[in-house]
């Protein structure tokens, strides 16, 4: 709470005293001095930036501080000899400057840039640049525009093209890194040529604008096989258990190829002899509806998000579960699901190829859930048929009598927890369908009880030592 865009919501339903001492906290924590990135629209900043950061490379940078030391410590000595020097830099300097901009290029580019980025990862473009000037480039380099949340690779790591003569066209990668999750917008490429001798360098800013949606970073996870869970699941199911309803006898129907999370009793041996590759057999009845389509449900409420907060302090539990949700799509996919629906929050969203899928990944907005009367859930599931997948942050009664509802309905449910703080682990029931997934949270908490353990041991351990030493 303490910038400007934390100011406290008015709740109608509270008192005003209670939001007049919310405002009073937030104006108190508020901080006097903006952030950097509130500061780069100012003129002498950017006019620094251009001349200096992006004018000059590191060799010009050390001649131009060296000649202006040069240049002031001259006084002391009267010497001519060192005024000399100071001024043959500078002149070194601008006389390059000045041959890099007769020497600018004239060039026109061609973007190829994936549609999808994962927040920590490179982004690799493909850049087709043509050389529509008289003069032939030389040294000259790529790089993206100033983009917000993202990181530019180092200078030297750029790519470099030594030469492009007039009317070529040449193909190099520019990289840059998201770090957040969310709609990167690239706005265009900057062209730095380095000619003459790497003293200075003329950027030209080219406009190619596209937008790019960022996934919330890869957990370093393993994901269950998805195929496993749904057949011990759908095994309780067909044979009737107290929260679903009895269902039909399976019975053989054909054999298809064996694809990963296939159970090793299905392997139809006659047909993989006949084929000569491995051969799964398919039931029809309650296990084979359930297998074609995959429903996933994400929970995007987060339980410290309160009604008076335009935004939440910490997306990271939020960003861990849609990062989960994406390991379970790709998964399912990997093991011959299809995606079929997502719900985000209430609301189903109907999915037609996977760029959707990310798409609804990268653009989904929390939600508040510090009460349990808040809508957070979709209350009926799509279809009957398929596998629903529940992604949740915690486990709370509302999804437990939802979950309890489906069952009871013949759905096949799966319930994956990535726990939002430590109080929200272990907390899922027992049984084959719940699934907990660890987190960089749990593990913190498990290597600190760790930590704890063995200073207690070596505690008791050392007391009786120092008893006898004295």
């Amino acid at each position: 709470m303490s910038e400007l865009a934390d100011r406290p919501v008015r709740v109608p339903d509270e008192l005003l005293l209670i939001h007049w001492w919310r405002l009073i906290r937030w104006f108190s924590n508020l901080r006097l001095v903006p952030r950097w990135s509130e500061h780069r629209a100012k003129l002498l900043l950017r006019l620094i930036r251009r001349l200096y950061y992006d004018g000059l490379t590191r060799t010009g940078k050390i001649i131009l501080i060296c000649s202006l030391l040069i240049f002031l410590f001259s006084y002391r000595t009267n010497s001519e000899f060192l005024l000399f020097t100071s001024t043959f830099g500078v002149g070194l300097l601008l006389w390059s400057a000045l041959l890099g901009y007769i020497c600018r290029p004239k060039i026109s580019i061609q973007r190829e840039t994936p549609n999808t980025a994962v927040a920590g990862q490179t982004l690799a473009s493909k850049i087709k640049v043509t050389n529509n000037g008289r003069f032939s480039l030389y040294n000259f380099s790529l790089r993206e525009m100033v983009v917000p949340y993202a990181r530019w690779p180092k200078e030297w790591s750029r790519p470099h093209q030594q030469s492009l003569p007039s009317g070529q066209s040449s193909t190099l990668s520019v990289h840059c890194e998201p770090q957040k999750r969310g709609i990167l917008s690239l706005s265009g490429l900057a062209v730095q040529t380095y000619f003459p001798f790497f003293l200075t360098r003329f950027t030209t800013r080219v406009e190619e604008s596209t937008d790019i949606y960022v996934l919330p970073e890869t957990l370093k996870i393993a994901i269950p096989s998805l195929r496993n869970i749904a057949e011990q699941a759908s095994k309780r199911l067909a044979l009737g258990s107290e929260s679903a309803h009895q269902g039909p006898s399976l019975d053989y129907a054909y054999s298809r190829p064996y694809q990963t999370g296939d159970s090793m009793r299905r392997l139809d041996h006659r047909a993989s002899s006949r084929y000569g590759e491995p051969m799964s057999k398919v039931f029809e009845g309650v296990e084979q509806i359930r297998r074609d389509k995959v429903y996933l449900v994400v929970d995007l409420s987060l339980a410290d998000f309160k009604a008076w907060q335009r935004r939440p302090i910490d997306e990271d539990p939020l960003d861990e579960r849609l990062a989960l949700a994406v390991e379970i799509g790709l998964s399912a996919q990997n093991e011959g699901f299809n995606l079929a629906a997502l719900a985000l929050g209430p609301s189903w969203h109907t999915l037609e190829d996977p760029h959707q899928f990310y798409q609804h990944i990268a653009t989904c907005k929390p939600e508040r859930g510090y009460s349990e009367e808040l809508n957070t859930l979709p209350d009926s599931p799509l279809l009957d048929e398929g596998i629903h997948v529940l992604v949740l942050g915690r486990w709370t009664k509302k999804a437990d009598a939802l979950v309890d509802r489906w069952q009871r309905a013949g759905i096949l449910v799966l319930v994956f927890l990535i726990s939002e703080t430590a109080d929200d682990s272990h907390s899922l029931p027992e049984g084959s369908h719940f699934v907990e997934v660890p987190t960089s949270l749990t593990s913190s908490t498990a290597a600190g009880s760790i930590t704890k353990l063995k200073e207690r041991l070596k505690a008791k351990f050392t007391k009786p030592l120092k008893k006898e030493a004295s």
